[in-house]
This record gives structure tokens, sequence and C-alpha cells, in this order.
């Protein structure tokens, strides 16, 4: 009897815990996750919150607020403009190498180890292709050398030693500097050919870059209920050359057997390829 009294008290604690756990859940009040007071007036950094506190179910579907830090922070540096380095100190290689060795310099003294190479200087020129995720302190490992790439320092000797590469590199031809290679160019110039001398990497344009696709809801102009010649019609507008490679594809040229086809059934080359219309 005692025995029966004891579990049925437990269960009834068991439940009232369970209970409490699911209010403060439901109104976002975590136990490990305290949320932080708020001063009238002032600012406050709320502690990071993890992806499955913060998930929230819409139609069955997990959604989540987070985002990686790292990649937001290269995202504001990205856009950052940096004052145009009008003069450097023209050393040798060799004699810069060995400036930097002296100075103790290593990957320890990477502020930034990730870089988002979304530059807006070369975003007003084209923007065909997503930024680059540059690791920088992998590749500064890898090269075991900061001279590679940090080749020429400012004159100014308030300047970091190894400055970022759009303080040098701007825009192309730039009028008081016609010398200097644009940031875009210096880009892929010291990029490329390091790979290829090092054999490693990629050397061509999506092996760094994605596509940027535009959103063709600006850029598709359709009636109400197209037709299906309008809908190709509005395709080929911009995509000439793809509509020019589809005629060559089995998807348009197909032949073949057809027993299942009226009146067709003994064809063996019944098809868009030969008297099939297509109407797409």
């Amino acid at each position: 009897m005692k025995n029966k009294k004891m579990t049925a008290l437990l269960a009834g604690i068991f439940m009232v815990g369970v209970s409490l756990l699911l209010i403060l859940m439901s109104a976002g009040q975590w136990p490990s996750q305290a949320r932080a007071k708020v001063t009238p007036g002032t600012a406050t950094v709320s502690p990071p919150i993890p992806a499955m506190v913060s998930a929230k179910a819409d139609n069955g579907v997990v959604k989540t607020d987070w985002k990686a830090p790292d990649q937001e922070a290269a995202k504001l540096r990205a856009n950052e403009e940096v004052p145009f380095v009008e003069t450097f100190i023209d050393e040798c290689l060799l004699c810069r190498q060995q400036k930097l060795r002296d100075q103790g310099l290593s990957t320890k003294d990477i502020p930034n180890t990730y870089f988002l190479l979304d530059s807006p200087i070369i975003k007003k020129q084209e923007d065909h292709y997503k930024p680059v995720r540059f690791m920088h302190a992998k590749h500064a490992a890898e090269a075991n050398d900061c001279a590679v790439c940090h080749h020429y320092r400012p004159t100014d000797p308030e300047a970091l030693e190894t400055t970022r590469c759009s303080a040098c590199h701007q825009e192309s031809f730039k009028k008081d500097h016609p010398e200097r290679l644009g940031l875009k160019a210096a880009y892929h110039l010291q990029c490329m050919k390091c790979h290829q001398d090092m054999n490693k990497g990629p050397v061509d344009c999506i092996g760094c870059h994605a596509k940027n696709v535009p959103d063709h809801k600006e850029l598709v102009k359709l009636p109400a209920n197209p037709a299906p010649e309008q809908v190709t019609n509005e395709c080929l507008r911009c995509h000439q050359e793809a509509g020019e490679d589809m005629l060559t594809t089995a998807h348009w040229l197909w032949k073949g057997p057809s027993p299942n086809t009226m009146e067709h059934r003994k064809e063996v080359r019944h098809g868009k390829g030969t008297d099939v219309f297509n109407n797409y």
C-alpha cells in the first residue's frame, strides 16, 4: 500500500514538472537560456540562442532565425570602403619576406580568418557571380609566406603591415594611378597564378564562384495564363543559345517504337525527331 502511495506521489510530481517545463518552453523561457533584461534607453546584446530553441514549425517545416556569426561579420567587412593607399614602399620580394619573418608574423596574428570577397568596387562593374568564400587562415598556413599576397606595405608608418587587398587595388584604370591593377584583376591574377604554380585549387569561374542567377520575377514579362508558345518565346528572348542547344538534344529529337500509340503501333521511328509536332 505504501509503495502504491509513493508511486502515485512521484508520478504527480513528475507531471507537475513536465507541465511547468512546457509552460516555460511556450513562453520562450528555456531554463538554460534566460532572457537578458532590457533597460529602457539602452541596447543589450542577447545571449546566443541555439537553433533548436529558436526553431519554429510552420506547416510542418522547421525554420530558424539563427545565422552564422562568422558569415554575418564577413558580409559587413566586405561592404567596408577602405581608404585608398596612394603610395607604398617598393622593395624586392626577398626583402619583404625577410622583414615579415623578422617581425615574427604568423597565422596566429590573423585577426580575421575568413573573408567574403564581395566588394562593392567590383559589383559596380558587373555582378555575374556570387562572392568567393576565402579562408584566409587556411591559405596563409598553406603558403607559409605572408609576402605572397601582402607584397607591399603603405608608406604611412601607422598603416598595417599586412593591409587588405582593396586598400591598394580598387577601380580599374584609376585616373591618378593607371598603372595599378584593379581589384578584380588583382584577385584573379594572384589566386589563379598561385593555384597553377602549386597545382592546387580551381582556376575556372565556377570553381570559385557560384553563378549569380537573377530573380526572374523581375525579368520575365508574360500575360496572365500564357500559351506554351508565349512561354517559349519569352525564354528565348534572353536564352537564344540555350534554345539552339536544345534543338540538338534527345529531348527534342527523340524517336523510336510506339506500341501504345494509336495508328502508330508498328512505327519504329515515331517521335519529335520525325513526325510529331513540338509544342514547347
